[in-house]
């Protein structure tokens, strides 16, 4: 690419790189965070893995408007490990004459280095069209754990809902080898899973990934499959990645609820199999 193209780039709204120092303690090294996004000061809530840190990317816009074309990028340099979350969900607003947004991000992990992405669900309000990308470039030695979940919400109760939601995740070495590709595209009404047999209906849907070499992948997926099983109000299964590269599940939930607890089963089970311990307790 010529440095003409790569200046004409859009920059990401937030881009941070995380660093382990001397003593152990993950640092952010480096921060470049705008409108919408705004970042808190890390935490250090986990005693195991030592040194590790959590930080809320926080939303002030109020949600994700027509038009608007969102980007990001997370790095967690080598032995780094470092938790990103949200405070809250996002709310996907309604959007006229045919209007979208998008989301594009790329997560990099280098060797050895835990890092893991976490956001809150998106909620869609009726006539929302929304579109995201996102490429995750990791070391062999390397773990990364995401997620990407959805609910929809009628807000006026008429019988409204979500026009598109497309998504695209992509999962890769860094000499660009492709370890897995997940991509869906769907309206409202597909998203209001209706399942044959079952009553009622799985507005609410999730998808957590855990990249990570470790362990044989069907440890892993046996790992998630097991702490799904202790929840209430999903339809949900677990499976390995392609090429030993992990395990990943898929979760149709009642609600929103449902499907918070859901991820965070699987999130804390899976952050169990990876470090020996369990994740300490969230302020939310």
């Amino acid at each position: 690419m010529s440095l003409a193209n790569e200046l004409a780039k859009p920059q990401p709204q937030a881009e941070l790189v995380f660093t382990r120092a001397p003593d152990g303690r993950t640092y952010i090294s480096h921060q470049r965070v705008g409108y919408p996004f705004h970042i808190t000061r890390p935490f250090y809530l986990d005693a195991v893995p030592e040194g590790m840190l959590t930080l809320y990317l926080q939303s002030v816009s109020g949600g994700i408007y027509r038009g608007e074309a969102l980007a990001l990028s997370l790095e967690a340099e080598a032995g780094a490990l470092a938790q990103v979350t949200t405070q809250s969900a996002t709310i996907v607003h309604r959007m006229k004459s045919g209007g979208t947004a998008r989301q594009d991000m790329t997560i990099r992990a280098d060797a050895g280095a835990l890092l893991e992405y976490l956001p809150d669900p998106l909620i869609l309000f009726p006539g929302a069209q929304f579109e995201s990308t996102l490429r995750v470039v990791v070391e062999p030695s390397a773990t990364v754990i995401l997620c990407d979940a959805f609910t929809q919400h009628d807000s006026d109760a008429a019988g409204g809902r979500f026009a598109r939601l497309a998504a695209d995740t992509r999962i890769e070495r860094p000499d660009g080898t492709l370890l897995a590709f997940d991509r869906y595209d769907i309206d409202g009404e597909v998203g209001e899973a209706h399942l044959d047999g079952a009553a009622g209906t799985y507005p609410a849907h999730g998808t957590l990934m855990v990249v990570h070499t470790g362990c044989p992948a069907a440890d892993m997926a046996s790992v998630l499959r097991n702490a799904l099983g202790e929840c209430n109000g999903i339809y949900a299964g677990a499976s390995t990645l392609p090429q030993e590269s992990g395990a990943w599940v898929r979760i149709l939930a009642e609600d929103g609820l449902a499907l918070r607890a859901a991820i965070k089963a699987s999130w804390a089970a899976a952050r169990l199999k990876v470090s020996g311990a369990e994740p300490a307790k969230r302020p939310k």
